[in-house]
């Protein structure tokens, strides 16, 4: 039997758009609890730092103390905090972390340096999705290709999860 994770949305993502600045939207974070386990789905963004702080201290969740961070893909908004978990083992699509790190510098979502360190990093863990597009990330949860936002972003499923 798989393993019960409770589902937490810790901040809600954001999907804006200006006419004038152009993307001014923000992932969600969402956090799992079980089989041992706290993980984070994404890791959002410098600008909610002191909400992310606020939201993980509500819910009894001390930093050093997250497991896992399962990046859904490489932009900005969605991974440039998983240095403030300094214990996290980093799950993320190995097609889209050699595409994110194969990018020149450029005017994009992309955190180039952040990318250049998951690349390199030991507690970075490459995920390969079989040719169904899914493939198990961890106990109870698995990664599933959405491609089209970026090359190989994916989204994630727990085969048991209650929503708290």
């Amino acid at each position: 039997m798989s393993p019960v994770h409770d589902v937490t949305e810790l901040v809600q993502g954001f999907p804006g758009r200006s006419t004038r600045h152009g993307g001014l939207g923000w992932s969600s974070v969402t956090l799992l609890r079980g089989a041992d386990r706290t993980i984070l789905v994404d890791c959002g963004s410098f600008g909610m730092r002191p909400l992310l702080a606020r939201r993980l201290s509500e819910h009894g969740v001390d930093p050093p103390t997250v497991t896992d961070i399962l990046l859904t893909h490489a932009h900005y908004d969605h991974a440039a905090n998983y240095l403030l978990f300094p214990k996290a083992r980093v799950h993320i699509s190995s097609v889209e972390l050699d595409w994110a790190h194969a990018q020149d510098p450029a005017f994009s979502p992309l955190p180039e340096l952040y990318v250049q360190d998951l690349a390199t990093n030991p507690r970075t863990r490459r995920i390969d999705t079989a040719a169904d597009g899914r493939a198990d990330v961890l106990p109870g949860i698995e990664a599933i290709a959405a491609s089209g936002h970026t090359p190989a972003a994916w989204s994630t499923g727990s085969r048991a999860a209650r929503r708290r």
